[in-house]
């Protein structure tokens, strides 16, 4: 009997070494991330759409479809110093007065730090909306105008690395409010003015 509480008491001083052993590990590298965080901490991406424009914009009301060119010219600006961004994921959700017609994926690809990368992406197609009274006005109205309000969102999956480090997958969503002129046969009286987008916690 004397052997067996013996032995059970060496096992559980081993148990509780290997646990304090643990503890200590897992405090390390918290503080070594830590100090790392503050040192790279990652500074404000910053997008801008520096110009859009529609080649086509028509609504059937007899059909609910609407056939839509779109032309977008966007900036990403990665203001870090030691932090390379690469971006996995971007969805464009495009709307016209909170109604959806286009969803386009945009090829992932690589920034440097404190590098600006120029996008171009040409959203066309023909979609189901169903617009009611006033979004109709609106299209109407705003089809006068010459102008079209557009919203787009960005929805992305991103990865921050420096040196060998990588960090998981962080999301979030950049929204952008544009005034887009319509270029019928390339000639418009309205152009376009550089618009900064807001960038928003993705909660899903």
């Amino acid at each position: 009997m004397g052997k067996f509480c013996c032995c059970n008491c060496i096992f559980s001083c081993i148990c509780a070494c290997i646990f304090q052993i643990l503890c200590v590990i897992i405090v390390i590298f918290g503080i070594i991330f830590l100090a790392i965080w503050l040192i790279w901490m990652p500074s404000k991406v910053y997008f801008h759409v520096s110009d859009a424009s529609l080649a086509k914009f028509d609504f059937s009301p007899s059909t609910n479809t609407l056939d839509y060119d779109l032309n977008l010219s966007f900036e990403i600006r990665n203001s870090n110093e030691k932090i390379g961004i690469k971006y996995e994921v971007i969805e464009a959700r495009t709307n016209f007065h909170q109604k959806k017609f286009a969803t386009t994926n945009l090829e992932s690809f690589s920034q440097d730090s404190k590098n600006t990368t120029i996008l171009n992406q040409v959203i066309k197609g023909q979609s189901e909306v169903q617009f009611g009274d006033r979004e109709k006005s609106d299209y109407e109205d705003e089809k006068k105008n010459g102008v079209f309000d557009i919203y787009t969102m960005f929805y992305m999956h991103i990865r921050l690395k420096s040196g060998w480090i990588t960090t998981g997958k962080f999301k979030f969503v950049v929204g952008c409010g544009l005034k887009v002129p319509l270029k019928s046969d390339k000639i418009s009286s309205s152009t376009f003015e550089r618009t900064n987008c807001m960038v928003l916690p993705w909660s899903s």
